[in-house]
């Protein structure tokens, strides 16, 4: 790790645009999913994504409320200008996914498994999520608010402009990591893996002290009480 610096400036923050959703949205059903590769403009209410296989599917200006994700395949898919809003998803199986100006909001999410995902001007707002893998992934402008994460695997990532603002992680794993402009200051960590991946976050003052153990164990200091 490179030395601990103190800065009275800050991160950058994310830059996020809002998705874009059309006036009027044609309403659809999960089975209409499967038809095409390209979906715009649709509205998905209470829809049952159950084992579907939505591969390389695209959506862009889409809204989904109360959707249900249970063995779903997203492998390959791309969200775009798109609101998903109280998502049910035991299991979210979107690796190598694209997702751009989208929000996220009040949803649980059980197993995430995003890695090599890309995300720009992307945000995650309240809900719960068991565990998020997003080993690889390269995600630019992103914002976590009021989320509560037992995992968060950000691993051989590449992360830039991240915020976790009011968000309780269990363990948050950046071994390997490349972060730039990450802020974890508004974030309650519990276990952090891969301390030599943090550099490039923003953390504050009392954190610092709360890894001093880890860091110990970490480097190899042996503590005399």
């Amino acid at each position: 790790m490179g030395g601990v610096r103190a800065s009275k400036s800050g991160p950058k923050p994310p830059e996020i645009v809002a998705p874009r959703l059309g006036a009027h949205l044609g309403d659809a059903i999960a089975e209409d999913a499967i038809d095409a590769e390209l979906h715009s403009d649709e509205r998905y209410v209470d829809a049952d994504f159950t084992g579907l296989n939505l591969t390389s599917t695209s959506f862009i200006g889409c809204s989904f409320e109360r959707a249900r994700l249970l063995d779903t395949v997203l492998r390959g898919a791309q969200f775009s200008d798109c609101v998903l809003d109280e998502l049910d998803a035991p299991t979210l199986s979107a690796p190598r996914s694209s997702w751009r100006s989208t929000t996220v909001a009040g949803s649980r999410i059980g197993s995430g498994e995003l890695y090599e995902s890309t995300w720009r001007s992307v945000v995650i707002e309240g809900g719960k999520i068991n565990y998020l893998n997003a080993r690889s992934a390269a995600w630019r402008d992103v914002a976590f608010r009021d989320c509560v994460i037992d995992e968060l695997d950000l691993s051989y990532g590449k992360i830039s402009r991240l915020v976790l603002d009011g968000c309780r992680i269990g363990t948050l794993d950046v071994s390997n990591a490349s972060l730039t402009d990450v802020d974890l200051r508004g974030a309650r960590l519990s276990t952090v893996n891969g301390l030599g991946g943090l550099a490039g976050a923003w953390i504050t003052e009392t954190q610092l002290f709360e890894f001093a153990p880890l860091l110990a164990t970490q480097l190899g200091i042996h503590i005399a009480v």
